[in-house]
């Protein structure tokens, strides 16, 4: 089995919630034209944009050039859009036109007076029906392969991809053929649209696409994965647990003597494993060991299957773990409730209380009840500077700079207005970035404005504009850019059982006032 096989998008069109091929509304007599994208709306964008760099002169000046680079991200999203719209009205016909073409076969007055085609011959002969949409669906695929030039395992991700933008999302494909959003977020919303009701869609649509226009690709992959997990009219725990069903190894052999091995498991096991083969290989690590970081790595692992786990002091599998359970939304709906694991993102709130059971300590951490966002830890037990490193790792979850994922164990706390000009060391001034972005940061002039909703506003030294949420956010549809306060939650009874949540095991005193 090859890489690409291995690692191949599990999209299927049928989980879309789109009308099958052939029953569609197809475009009037102007074909595509006619459809939701016109002429104008499509190709002169492009024509215009393409005009605008052709008659630009030769870059000169670092400004200037990343000017030209967005007005070549914009193209690269027209384009795209245009290939999305073309791809999927010319499938929309091909079945259309065979299903039509059956139908009027169907009519005739004496069928066997008409000898057999050789088509239907052979298609008797290999046991398949010509009129089958898998079959047309190939064909078609094999023959966009050939005019795009491309593989058939691409095109059948970009008619999945196209069909979704064209039937299901249209406000998307319409910021996309102007270039106001990605190709990747695009992809990323009709990605997570698999399995929701067409209104539930709807919302992430109008929810994502503010967020898409401004964020980076995987802002918005992450924030379109935790809307979908909440939409989904199944249980995570259900959708969890038939997945680790799948569970399996796979490998297969490459070129020098090497080899590659895929795991495919439940994300808090893997997380366990990469985690404590990391801290093994910084532990254990030998000023004489001229191994690098990735080798001692893969060694540990080997050494681990083949001989034994290494007998040094450690903490357990477990410990190396962190999970978000929010209990207020425990409380409100158990089985609609999502914990957050670390590096990872949604779980099933009992797969994260199986964690926790045997955790040696707890952190306790106030989120907003409206957007899951971080905002306070509990400060009985820990030192201010260690509360702080708390509330920024639960809040911020990977480092703030645009489009890094490195986890929060990865980064440090970094002011956002510097100590030296007077910044206070408060969450609203402090934020986790890894080393090498303080440095782009504190070296290389990029600034960072921290807004009220908790997102971080980053200017580059050119100008270029870019907003990063706080990675624990899980209701991104109540997160206001603008606002600087969130809408009230409806009040939950503070009776017994939330008192035990919270941790109250005495009712707060009430004020004789």
């Amino acid at each position: 089995m090859s890489k690409r096989e291995a690692f191949h998008s599990q999209d299927d069109p049928r989980r879309l919630p789109i009308s099958p091929p052939g029953t569609r509304r197809i475009p009037g007599i102007d074909g595509l034209w006619a459809a939701n994208l016109d002429k104008d709306n499509l190709f002169t964008q492009i024509a215009a944009t393409a005009t605008h760099l052709y008659e630009q002169t030769p870059v000169s000046s670092s400004a200037q050039g990343l000017e030209r680079l967005k007005a070549i991200a914009r193209l690269h999203s027209m384009l795209d859009a245009a290939e999305a719209a073309v791809l999927a009205d010319s499938y929309e016909y091909l079945v259309a036109e065979t299903v039509s073409q059956g139908s009027q076969e169907s009519l005739l007055d004496d069928p066997g007076e008409i000898e057999e085609p050789v088509e239907d011959q052979s298609a008797y002969f290999y046991g398949v029906n010509r009129s089958d949409e898998s079959l047309i669906r190939s064909s078609f695929v094999a023959e966009a392969a050939v005019a795009l030039r491309s593989s058939e395992r691409k095109v059948q991700d970009k008619l999945f991809f196209a069909e979704g933008l064209r039937h299901l999302c249209p406000d998307i494909l319409d910021s996309l053929s102007v270039g106001e959003i990605t190709t990747r977020s695009a992809q990323e919303i009709v990605k997570h649209s698999q399995d929701l009701a067409p209104e539930d869609v709807q919302l992430m649509q109008q929810t994502l696409l503010p967020i898409a226009r401004q964020a980076t690709d995987s802002a918005v992959a992450q924030r379109a994965r935790k809307m979908r997990d909440r939409l989904h009219p199944k249980p995570i725990e259900e959708r969890h647990k038939k997945s680790a069903e799948d569970r399996k190894v796979i490998y297969w052999h490459e070129a020098n003597g090497m080899s590659v091995i895929q795991l495919h498991l439940p994300a808090e096991k893997a997380l366990a494993i990469i985690n404590t083969v990391n801290w093994h290989a910084v532990r254990n690590a030998d000023p004489e060991d001229h191994r690098t970081e990735q080798q001692r790595r893969l060694d540990i692992i080997c050494d681990a299957l083949l001989d034994g786990w290494p007998a040094t002091e450690g903490t357990p599998l477990k410990a190396r773990v962190a999970v978000t359970i929010p209990a207020l939304e425990m409380l409100a709906d158990p089985k609609r409730a999502l914990a957050d694991l670390e590096g990872y993102g949604p779980i099933p709130v009992g797969t994260a209380l199986l964690i926790a059971k045997d955790a040696p300590s707890f952190i306790k951490v106030l989120t907003d009840p409206w957007s899951g966002a971080a905002i306070d830890v509990g400060r009985e037990k820990y030192r201010p500077s260690k509360a702080l490193r708390d509330l920024l790792r639960s809040r911020d979850v990977v480092c703030r700079f645009p489009g890094c994922n490195r986890p929060a164990e990865s980064s440090e706390i970094d002011h956002i207005d510097a100590w030296a000009q007077g910044g206070h060391t408060t969450r609203s001034n402090t934020h986790l970035l890894c080393k090498r972005h303080q440095m782009f940061k504190h070296v290389l002039g990029w600034q960072a404005t921290y807004l009220p909703d908790g997102s971080v506003n980053w200017r580059s030294p050119n100008g270029m504009i870019c907003v990063e949420l706080p990675g624990s956010v899980t209701s991104v549809q109540n997160f206001d850019f603008e606002k600087e306060q969130t809408p009230m939650l409806p009040t939950i009874e503070l009776n017994d059982r939330v008192r035990r949540v919270l941790g109250w095991l005495e009712p707060p005193e009430e004020s004789t006032a």
